[in-house]
């Protein structure tokens, strides 16, 4: 009986191993702006086209919310690192998914922490089509995906927290 036990959770365990090791493998989209979209918003409400995106290697999407507490802990952090990539140069940005309840709300929130980058429109469908692509269960999280759309990861947050815009070298090397 132990023994048989033991078998039932070295297969629980594996099939979770593998969940993890492919859940990063996606279809290829047939395009950026299949995947997330032509038309954006700054925190002002004003409407930016995809030409925003041109010449960047590494797009971060970033599922976040007013009302979530790590949410508000995190966004700092994540600000930081796009000023100090944006200050150098780097061929970066963010899309913010905005899970929140309104659009003053996303808004307010884009304003209140100056967050210096572009925003799905509020309710846009391909929010929550990203939401399942990914696997988003909670937030804050932040995929990391190249120009044309690929997975880099899904594990952003982590890198961010861990070691700021210095995660961006191993993202744009991951290419």
């Amino acid at each position: 009986m132990q023994q048989r036990k033991l078998v039932s959770v070295t297969c629980l365990a594996l099939g979770i191993l593998a969940m993890g090791c492919f859940a990063e493998e996606q279809e290829a989209p047939a395009s950026l702006a299949d995947l997330i979209g032509e038309s954006f918003v700054n925190a002002e409400g004003e409407t930016v086209g995809a030409e925003a995106l041109e010449g960047k290697e590494v797009i971060a999407l970033y599922f976040s919310a007013v009302w979530c507490p790590p949410c508000r802990a995190f966004t700092p952090r994540l600000v930081e690192a796009a000023n100090t990539l944006r200050e150098e140069g780097k061929p970066f940005e963010v899309i913010f998914v905005s899970r929140d309840r309104n659009e003053e709300a996303m808004l307010g929130y884009m304003k209140d922490y100056k967050m210096p980058w572009l925003a799905m429109p509020f309710g846009d469908a391909k929010g929550q089509a990203l939401m399942q692509r990914y696997g988003i269960r909670g937030i804050p999280s932040l995929v990391i995906i190249d120009g044309e759309g690929n997975t880099i990861t899904t594990q952003g947050r982590g890198a961010i927290a861990s070691r700021g815009a210095k995660a961006f070298e191993t993202w744009a090397r991951s290419e």
